[in-house]
């Protein structure tokens, strides 16, 4: 979202409230946009991929992330990749720019299919809410129950879900190359019981 950190809109702001202060992450590792170039969001764009994205893709030997976090809005787009979008066809950029976002704030910047899906082991999508269950209900055609969910959560489920093809909502779109069977690699959904009983599971 290209916007200041001190507007409400802003990703950044939210991080610094509720995420940043329970981590000990190193501020030389958290790369933020440049509000410089508000005014122009494809230089914006253009200047996260060289400086951000390309540099951190730069730290691995393979030239992959190891992990992207992701949320999915009730129309089911991700990232800034909205349904119907000409970016969903973006083959070339990391990061591109958009100035006609159906949600507000219209100007943002947003990573892209190839380093979602060919740059990104392993993907991990969260959801809570009613409002997600009917992107859920669509995304996936079939779920084989695996046993209890581990760690912190109670009373949670573990399942293989089976994405419809092709995929009606963007967030349906991101497919990892890697794959896998461990924990290491493909795409994990993490969805709270309100969304997952509107999408009838």
């Amino acid at each position: 979202r290209a916007v200041p950190d001190t507007d409400d809109d802003s990703n950044l702001k939210s991080l610094k409230a509720k995420f940043f202060g329970e981590t000990s992450i190193p501020e030389s590792q958290i790369y933020v946009i440049d509000e410089s170039l508000l005014s122009d969001v494809e230089k914006m764009a253009e200047s996260y991929e060289e400086k951000a994205v390309k540099h951190v893709l730069s730290l691995d030997a393979d030239g992959k992330l190891d992990l992207a976090v992701l949320g999915f809005g009730p129309d089911g787009h991700t990232c800034s990749l909205f349904p119907g979008h000409p970016l969903l066809e973006e083959k070339t950029k990391l990061v591109t720019s958009l100035t006609d976002s159906p949600k507000p704030p219209p100007s943002r910047i947003t990573l892209t299919f190839p380093v979602l899906n060919e740059m990104t082991r392993l993907v991990i999508f969260c959801g809570a809410g009613s409002s997600k269950g009917p992107i859920l209900k669509a995304t996936f055609t079939k779920l084989e129950e695996k046993g209890d969910a581990t760690g912190e959560a109670t009373g949670g489920k573990k399942y293989d879900a089976f994405l419809a093809d092709p995929a009606p909502y963007p967030c349906g779109m991101v497919r990892t190359v890697t794959g896998g069977d461990d924990d290491t690699s493909g795409v994990v959904w993490v969805v709270d019981s309100d969304a997952a009983t509107d999408a009838g599971w």
